[in-house]
């Protein structure tokens, strides 16, 4: 009988774009700077082993990155590079909705029930309100959950390391997940690891899935490496780059599992070509790099960028006030002229944008605050497509809006932990707009789904932080209070965690393609009154490679 080989797309690639795809099965590490192709290169690798023959049905390649936005951009660019049927060859998935997967199928082994609850911020959060935990104890509450929760504990392990804390509000919050039949966070991750580390399970993954690709290698936890080493064995391919590791407030450890790769030998493929920004932004992103001992990038399309579309411009006020209405001044402008653009204000923390927000309404510019619930394009599609069948309910908002809730979740696939996550973040906002109102029609109307789910970033203004940003693109970013205190955060004193700071404002700038543009306010607004500001350390840095071709 006569088989037909898949007919791929056509898709262009660089020289380390195909050497990567024409690499074995087998352990490889890819140095990737932002911008350079990552996403599309890991595409590459898959759609390449599967036709060579080396992963063949049924067998699959497994992709596995972090937060959802991440997930949605990596499956957008295996459909791409893969075709319509992408799905037959890849599976994708963030470590949380992986984790998910493995403790439905296998739970029972280590005796998590068969109807315990996925994570729900709505409830974990409330838990800790109750218990009394604010902002005050919220560091001492957390690092003692970590540290219980660091390693493959069973429950009754986790109890007594807590115990033997001494942090009575993290040992009842533990007591009520028990209680309540719930799992947070860290339970995926530590019962995930837990489950793939017994042989007979992590064989099973293995049959299933003959390549591995890891994406943002830099952001794993040591647990989350053991995880997808487990069901990886030696066919993982490593993608990411130790400049952009800021998640260590979340528990990362990207020079220990750095080390670990190394020590596997794996073939070591480098990239500097970046595919996402001009001239001007390099020269911007490669001074931040620089200082860091980083990769320093060159344009890959340099006749791509004309004169007037490459700009890094300084915005020096006398106090955030002031700053903001130039920036909304701008923003119009900048609006007006091209509707499609996207401008991402991007902030160490959201409060600093505040002033900002407040003058783009009432300059009547919309925006998309991703600090929202609402802002995720998946569970604003979900809600929306089964919003006629809840409509039909008789009664008030409130039914309507219970019974909303009910579809959307019927309609999630029960392992998405994440997704689940923010669907109900949406509903407690939605919610919250019933009590202060506002018609459920009218709140749900007011969720802007991206047009281009694969592809989050919709036209328009963004407000976000640098965490929230990480993985996209702008054509302008507004990187909002280089002051000491907010960049640097005032929270970071060792000399590591101000590296690390370094590396958050190195991902702010790197997201932008066009234009970016760096602000200082000498006083800033804060909820104690207006506070003198000096500059942060590095703001010399992008001084030099400043132009003034765009007058604010």
């Amino acid at each position: 009988m006569l088989t037909c080989s898949p007919r791929w797309p056509e898709v262009a690639s660089n020289f380390e774009q195909q050497r990567l795809a024409d690499l074995p099965v087998g352990p490889v590490l890819v140095v990737a700077p932002p911008g350079c192709g990552k996403t599309e290169a890991l595409a590459l690798r898959a759609r390449a082993v599967a036709a060579r023959g080396e992963v063949v049905s049924p067998r699959k390649s497994l992709a596995v990155t972090f937060s959802n936005k991440a997930r949605d951009n990596l499956r957008g660019r295996m459909q791409a590079v893969l075709g319509w049927n992408w799905r037959q060859h890849v599976e994708v998935m963030n470590f949380h909705g992986l984790a998910a997967r493995v403790i439905r199928a296998h739970g029972s082994v280590v005796g998590i029930p068969a109807d315990a609850e996925m994570p729900m911020a709505a409830w974990l959060d409330a838990t800790r309100r109750r218990l009394g935990v604010d902002f005050r104890n919220a560091n001492a509450f957390d690092d003692a959950l970590a540290h219980a929760k660091g390693g493959v504990f069973d429950d009754a392990e986790v109890l007594a390391r807590l115990q033997r804390s001494g942090n009575s509000q993290a040992v009842a919050y533990q007591e009520q997940l028990h209680e309540h039949n719930r799992l947070d966070y860290d339970d995926l991750i530590r019962h995930g690891t837990r489950l793939l580390s017994v042989p007979a399970i992590a064989r099973l993954y293995q049959a299933r899935f003959g390549l591995v690709l890891v994406d943002e290698v830099q952001d794993l936890t040591l647990m989350q490496y053991d995880m997808v080493t487990a069901l990886g064995s030696n066919r993982i391919t490593f993608a990411g780059d130790l400049a952009q590791g800021i998640y260590s407030f979340a528990g990362a450890d990207p020079v220990g599992v750095f080390a670990r790769i190394e020590a596997l030998s794996p073939e070591v493929v480098e990239f500097n070509q970046s595919y996402r920004s001009g001239p001007a932004v390099l020269g911007a992103v490669n001074a931040l790099a620089a200082h860091m001992d980083s990769t320093q990038l060159v344009c890959a399309e340099p006749t791509k960028w004309t004169s007037d579309e490459g700009r890094v411009v300084m915005v020096e006020s006398e106090n955030s006030e002031v700053e903001a209405q130039k920036l909304i001044k701008w923003i119009h402008t900048i609006l007006d002229r091209d509707p499609a653009c996207t401008i991402g204000v991007i902030t160490r923390r959201g409060s600093r944008a505040d002033q900002l927000a407040a003058g783009a309404s009432a300059a009547g510019i919309s925006f998309e605050n991703w600090a929202m619930p609402t802002h995720v394009p998946v569970v604003v599609e979900t809600l929306k497509a089964v919003y006629p069948q809840a409509r039909r309910v008789a009664g008030a908002d409130v039914e309507r809006l219970d019974r909303l809730g009910l579809l959307a979740r019927e309609s999630v696939d029960e392992g998405d932990a994440s997704t689940l996550d923010e669907l109900d973040g949406a509903l407690t906002y939605l919610r919250d707009q019933l009590d202060n109102g506002v018609t459920l029609a009218n709140a749900l109307g007011g969720c802007r789904p991206s047009p281009m789910p694969d592809a989050p970033v919709a036209p328009g203004l963004h407000l976000l932080t640098a965490h929230k940003g990480k993985g996209q693109e702008f054509d302008w970013v507004v990187i909002l209070g280089l002051e000491d205190g907010h960049v640097p955060d005032f929270r970071s004193s060792t000399l590591e965690e101000h590296e690390e700071e370094l590396r958050v404002l190195h991902v702010m700038a790197s997201r932008a393609r066009y234009g970016l543009v760096a602000t200082f306010s000498g006083n800033t607004w804060t909820r104690n009154g207006w506070r003198r500001a000096s500059a942060s350390r590095w703001l010399d840095l992008l001084r030099p490679v400043a132009t003034d071709a765009l007058q604010l």
